[in-house]
């Protein structure tokens, strides 16, 4: 049978070559606001930070707008508004706008601006019924530009343009649009909605449309759905415009001229003057750091958390001048994010158990769970901070943070780990794989652990089996003779996972031994073979970094493959359906801790995710390419 190399490497981001780009800390403090307040961050030219938060008083929802001295020190003011907002922006010179929450589906929507020192409003002006929230954004002359669903076509749309005055409505201009997620405007006075709609087949796309300043339509750009989520403007009036999972660059013609894929999706995202994406996002899974302020949340004082926060930083043409953990930010929740036009971040998230501030703010301490600021600057990169060559650790299959387990295939993530080029081992069974290669070692608990690859920014490696269930483990990684801090992880006793072709499907071979893909499927009926690791012992045991030879070795944990038959005219029911395994064991010729699992496609019309049990262990879910699906 053809052999699937199951030492799958991430695929390698553009970086910057000799990039000098670096944000540093300048500042951390608690925050307020509950982590399920809905608060929203915005920011001006000065890096003063504007909060607005929401309660609920007697069930009706009542929001506030405070603004943060620059420093973080100092509250600046504070507005009670009197009424709910769902969305609020900063213009270039500090005015801020708020858009009102809809009490119910009969009261018109309205557009305020605060007075300037925050004590009342300056003026408020109604923009009609609408069917979804308003999205506002000013320009540099203090007039906003506003889009809205329709209340009357829920599949139209509205974009329009309040004066400076807030004493009219300069122009609407309807368009096709169901569901609108974001709008910016340029120097220009052109605005840009993105958001999802209906195609003539009923089909849901995504979309990104233009405005010229007065009001006239430009282009209609169709996108993937959901390729459309937020859409900035930098200050030369190039558009960039984030997706799930990608980030694209749309030329002025609406054409998309650079898509990069950012394997994970994010939550928040912003541009700076020069057209550099910052982008905030959570994570489960292991990730290519550049400069990175801190660990993905590994620390042998705190528990474990399995979400980690990232802020990466990328230029116009697609090359990565940052990604970095955020400090203290090793908890579950979506970061916000606010971006200067010079680069100043601040960043709102949720504190883990690691979190310390760097300074005392205007409020209460708070705990984990809490929220807390950081102001990332490029000034304060020259100044100390803590790097950390060695990052984070995990499961080569499923890349995914966690415990990890004897004999277990693990990447270890960070900078300065070996050489720029990498190096993949070939032993000739049956000599285990090296300890030692290119002046790099990796150890556990002071054994020397075998590796796989090397290389400045990945360490593929194998868990010595001598490593104990149910206590923790001290991961360090040692090149030209320098030792990178240290990593302590959890240890359990099996942490199943499938190496995968991608984020979705499993790298696996069909019956007759060719790749599975969407080009190729599986038939319904066939065998599908699989590549595993993190399943635990087996006996007669092996040394470490040993190839599987004959006699076969067998697992000791006895596992299954199940998917999820999805039921239903809409396949919103579940049932599970166990596949026939004809194999599950070592893999021949690969190293010990692989295992190979050959299992019978049943013939169902439609699969969810498939998963392998150890007991009520279970890996991630995965899928295979079946024709017919």
């Amino acid at each position: 049978m053809k052999f699937v190399c199951v030492f799958i490497l991430l695929g390698a981001r553009i970086v910057a070559a000799g990039s000098a780009f670096q944000l540093g800390v300048s500042y951390s403090e608690w925050l307020p606001f509950s982590a399920n307040s809905g608060a929203q961050l915005a920011t001006d030219p000065s890096g003063a930070a504007y909060f607005l938060s929401t309660t609920l008083q007697n069930n009706v929802a009542q929001s506030t707008v405070t603004k943060l001295s620059s420093d973080g020190k100092t509250v600046v003011w504070q507005n009670q508004l009197g009424f709910g907002a769902s969305a609020f922006a900063v213009d270039p010179l500090g005015g801020v706008y708020v858009a009102s929450t809809r009490p119910d589906s009969q009261t018109p929507a309205y557009i305020a601006k605060l007075n300037a020192g925050g004590s009342g409003l300056a003026w408020q002006i109604s923009v009609g019924v609408t069917q979804s929230p308003v999205l506002i954004a000013p320009d540099s002359q203090g007039r906003v530009y506003f889009a809205a669903t329709s209340s009357v076509n829920e599949s139209q749309a509205t974009v329009g343009r309040i004066n400076a005055a807030g004493s009219a409505i300069d122009f609407t201009t309807t368009f096709n649009g169901m569901y609108l997620s974001s709008i910016a405007v340029d120097s220009s006075g052109a605005s840009y909605v993105s958001g999802e709609a209906e195609n003539a087949q009923a089909t849901t796309v995504g979309f990104l449309a233009r405005f010229a300043s007065d009001g006239s339509a430009g282009y209609y750009t169709v996108l993937a759905a959901s390729a459309a989520e937020t859409v900035a403007v930098d200050a030369n009036g190039d558009v960039t415009l984030l997706g799930y999972g990608v980030l694209q660059r749309i030329g002025s013609n609406g054409v998309v001229t650079l898509t990069i894929p950012l394997g994970i999706a994010a939550g928040a995202f912003a541009v700076d003057a020069a057209g550099n994406a910052y982008l905030a996002e959570v994570t489960n899974q292991l990730y290519h750091p550049k400069n990175s302020l801190a660990t993905c949340g590994f620390d042998p004082a705190t528990p474990l958390s399995s979400y980690s926060q990232l802020l990466e930083v990328i230029d116009s043409a697609g090359n990565i001048l940052q990604a970095t953990y955020l400090p203290g930010g090793n908890n579950l929740g979506s970061p916000l994010l606010a971006v200067t036009p010079n680069g100043t971040v601040l960043i709102a998230a949720i504190a883990g158990p690691g979190f310390t501030p760097t300074q005392n703010g205007p409020f209460t301490a708070g705990s984990a769970g809490s929220m807390f600021l950081s102001k990332l600057s490029p000034t304060a990169a020259s100044a100390p901070s803590p790097t950390f060559a060695l990052t984070c650790a995990g499961s080569s299959a499923s890349l995914i943070l966690g415990a990890i387990s004897p004999g277990e295939l693990v990447s270890l993530f960070g900078n300065g780990l070996g050489p720029q080029q990498g190096i993949q081992l070939q032993p000739a069974a049956p000599t285990p794989y090296p300890t030692q290669a290119a002046n790099v070692d990796v150890t556990f608990d002071g054994t020397p652990a075998p590796l796989l690859w090397v290389q400045d920014g990945q360490i593929n490696a194998v868990v010595p089996w001598s490593v104990a269930a149910g206590g923790n483990t001290k991961i360090c990684a040692t090149y030209n003779n320098v030792t990178a801090n240290c990593l302590t992880l959890p240890v359990v006793a099996a942490t199943p996972a499938v190496f995968m072709a991608d984020d979705r499907y499993a790298a696996a071979l069909n019956q007759d031994g060719s790749y599975n893909t969407a080009d190729n499927p599986a038939a319904p009926g066939s065998i599908v073979s699989v590549w595993a690791t993190g399943l635990g012992p087996i006996t007669p045991a092996q040394a470490d970094g040993a190839p599987i030879g004959l006699p076969l070795p067998v697992n000791n944990l006895t596992f299954s493959v199940e998917a999820v038959y999805l039921l239903g005219p809409h396949g919103v029911v579940e049932e599970d359906v166990p596949f026939s395994v004809q194999y599950a064991g070592p893999a021949p010729t690969l190293v010990a801790g692989v295992s190979q699992i050959n299992f019978q496609v049943e013939p169902f019309p439609s699969y969810g995710t498939i998963t392998v049990y150890l007991g009520s262990t279970q890996s991630p879910g995965f899928s295979i390419h079946i024709a017919g699906q």
